[in-house]
């Protein structure tokens, strides 16, 4: 396992990009990325140009003196064009990566990992694109690893409704057996209207009970029941 810092312009955007299937050139396969995924691609640019750099390295291999990318296709199209804004595929997005790279400094080298037998991509590739495979593959953060990193890095930027559900019900002694699933009752609550109706607010990024604690944990609990389908 090599890593290099290998300069932008050597780098290849995969025509045979498994995201898109193969197509003719690199301008095509920069064309199919902001086809499948234009709103994903502006904002991985506008990060790119916010922090000035890649944290994850590339995969690449080496082919006829260039390095073609196996992993990392949409950083690598994001930087060629902040770098290139011209090779945008459509007028609107060569106006947005000219705004984006006239507010920034842009790499124009980026340390790559650099493979030489495909096998061994195919094998990396498996690994990070396939799924968890049984704990073979990367395994996705749930909601409470989210909120763990969050709050363990300061950049927690909204109230996890779930958690704080939790924690109340918890602290009256009203948890049903295990946890709550947090992403359920979010959404259950995601309305600032049905949760002042069960008494709670998170106006302003701040969780907190607007009636008797009582009479809203119990609210809460009904919420859990199996079943449930609103308030009377």
């Amino acid at each position: 396992m090599i890593f290099e810092q290998l300069n932008i312009d050597i780098l290849r955007v995969n025509r045979a990009n498994d995201r898109h299937g193969e197509v003719g050139s690199e301008d095509l396969a920069i064309a199919e990325l902001f086809r499948l995924h234009e709103s994903r691609m502006r904002n991985l640019a506008a990060d790119i140009a916010a922090v000035g750099t890649v944290f994850d390295p590339p995969l690449v291999r080496p082919f006829e003196g260039v390095y073609v990318v196996f992993d990392g296709n949409r950083r690598i199209t994001c930087l060629k064009l902040l770098l290139d804004p011209k090779r945008a595929p459509s007028p609107e997005l060569r106006l947005y990566f000219e705004e984006l790279a006239n507010k920034a400094e842009i790499p124009e080298a980026l340390t790559c990992q650099i493979e030489e037998n495909q096998k061994v991509i195919n094998q990396i590739l498996f690994r990070r694109h396939t799924g968890s495979q049984g704990g073979v593959g990367q395994i996705d953060w749930n909601d409470r690893a989210k909120l763990n990193f969050s709050e363990r890095t300061g950049q927690s930027s909204k109230i996890n409704v779930g958690a704080e559900v939790e924690h109340l019900l918890g602290n009256a002694k009203k948890l049903p057996d295990g946890n709550i699933p947090w992403s359920t009752m979010s959404r259950l609550l995601s309305s600032e209207e049905f949760r002042n109706r069960v008494g709670i607010s998170a106006t302003g990024r701040k969780f907190k009970l607007i009636h008797d604690h009582e009479a809203v944990t119990k609210a809460l609990s009904r919420c859990l029941v199996p079943g449930f389908d609103g308030l009377d």
